[in-house]
């Protein structure tokens, strides 16, 4: 772990979607009241059951938030890539941390402390309002993902992860496109819930059907639509 000094200027707070709305000297002040730490991949950077007493704000990277069942296995909650806010529940809560959160790349984090956050929500509504829209979209991708385990088989799992990313601003999908995965496929597969071989023989079947050609860790999607039923019929493989 390496730390870097605090500034004003280099921040990306206006970024993340919990502050948007927020003028630019209260996201200085806040950035000065942070401290910045920099992590190597596979880095912890908090256990379930740590003290909830600072909000992580990833800057740069990506990190998957796990928890981990008795015997060891890890169960992906979800992975978020910067910019980004993670950790808000401990902080309104004052309980222990829910989850793990571990750098899945190498990451810039910036953490603000618990009394500083708190002391924001009080006098900034629109922190508040933030707040409200991350905890909501936090439950209903929850929801999604709930359903996906329990009713979608791999390749289902993986077509609606596919459709999620193809889909534009309107939230349709367009018919053809170009998907970064920004993982390895390793990755992808404890993200899904599955192991690297079953999500391979889903990819390879997707590439024979011709819906899809998997270039490294880029996919051209080239039939979107041929995905749907994947995601609607558990049996549809």
């Amino acid at each position: 772990m390496t730390v870097s000094a605090s500034s004003s200027t280099t921040h990306r707070l206006g970024d993340v979607p919990l502050f948007a709305g927020l003028p630019t000297p209260i996201l200085d002040e806040l950035a000065r009241e942070s401290r910045v730490r920099r992590y190597p991949a596979g880095q912890v950077l908090w256990n379930e059951g740590d003290p909830g007493d600072a909000l992580l704000v990833l800057e740069e990277g990506q990190v998957r938030i796990s928890r981990f069942t008795a015997v060891g296995a890890e169960v992906v909650l979800a992975v978020q890539d910067a910019p980004a806010a993670v950790g808000e529940l401990a902080l309104l809560d004052g309980a222990p941390r829910s989850a793990a959160v571990i750098a899945q790349r190498p990451v810039v984090v910036r953490l603000l402390p618990r009394s500083q956050f708190l002391a924001l929500l009080r006098r900034e509504p629109t922190v508040v309002e933030g707040v409200l829209r991350t905890l909501a979209a936090m439950v209903r991708a929850g929801n999604s993902r709930h359903v996906a385990t329990v009713g979608l088989d791999v390749p289902g799992r993986l077509a609606a992860w596919l459709l999620a990313r193809a889909a534009d601003a309107d939230g349709s999908s367009p018919r053809a496109s170009e998907i970064d995965i920004g993982r390895s496929q390793g990755e992808l597969a404890l993200e899904l819930g599955a192991t690297r071989s079953t999500l391979n023989r889903a990819l390879k079947r997707f590439e024979t059907l011709g819906i899809l050609t998997v270039r490294g860790q880029t996919i051209e999607l080239h039939d979107a639509a041929a995905l749907r039923p994947y995601t609607e019929d558990a049996t549809a493989f």
